[in-house]
């Protein structure tokens, strides 16, 4: 109804659940490459401006769709990082949280990553704004976890990536207005965290960035304690 300008109750179809028997007669009846008549109808809707459609497809729908499509050098996740790099610098900051999800969406879909999808992120990799240097970071880690478990500890923790991403570059990343504002922000109810990003500036001789550590030695509250889960070890091993 929505490719055809019709009205429709979004509601009522965000919502509907299938059964077994409807779900098996829905497959066999609907499939959204005949329905367009083109082998990539997601990156076609993606150009045409239908995020949002291709977003429920993606999250919310029972209709099979293929995220691993490719055109040109077109991906999914191409599509979807053009669109939120598009954005104006003040929209950046909240909207953040969406670009996650449709990225952590795109993987727990089947999402295969591609040599397409390296090169097109490299070549934003220079840019200054911090903003947008943040979509950039999750979206060059997303490629190189490629994992809906891994992604989701990167979600989860993303502030303590983003602090030493920020000491490992050098760059100002995110949305506090510099770097030593992000890492004591993003670390001043954990201890532990505290401790990673101190012992990574003395490990890794980030001189330049003695002033911080020594605002998280005066801030922490335990100077044992240390990071213990196993998953977030792992990617903090991967990543950083």
């Amino acid at each position: 109804m929505k490719l055809q300008d019709k009205p429709y109750d979004h509601g009522f179809v965000k919502n509907f659940n299938f059964n077994e028997e409807e779900q098996s007669y829905l497959n066999s009846i609907f499939n959204l490459n005949q329905f367009l008549d083109m082998d990539t109808p997601l990156i076609h809707l993606m150009d045409k401006g239908y995020m949002g459609l291709v977003s429920h497809l993606l999250n919310f729908s029972k209709i099979r769709v293929d995220v691993n499509e490719v055109k040109l050098n077109q991906t999914l996740f191409v599509c979807f990082t053009t669109h939120f790099l598009n954005l104006s610098l003040k929209e950046l900051s909240r909207n953040y949280l969406n670009y996650q999800n449709e990225i952590s969406h795109l993987f727990i879909n089947g999402y295969q990553v591609k040599e397409e999808d390296f090169k097109f992120i490299k070549q934003f990799k220079d840019r200054k704004d911090s903003r947008q240097l943040q979509y950039i970071m999750f979206a060059s880690y997303t490629l190189k976890l490629a994992e809906p478990r891994l992604i989701y500890v990167l979600m989860d923790h993303i502030r303590l990536f983003t602090s030493l991403t920020c000491i490992k570059t050098g760059k100002h990343i995110g949305f506090y207005k510099t770097i030593k504002k992000q890492v004591i922000e993003s670390t001043q109810n954990s201890s532990s965290f505290q401790n990673e990003i101190i012992s990574y500036i003395s490990k890794n001789k980030k001189t330049e960035f003695k002033a911080i550590e020594i605002k998280l030695l005066e801030m922490r509250r335990n100077k044992y304690e240390v990071i213990d889960n196993p998953q977030l070890r792992d990617v903090l091993k991967r990543l950083l």
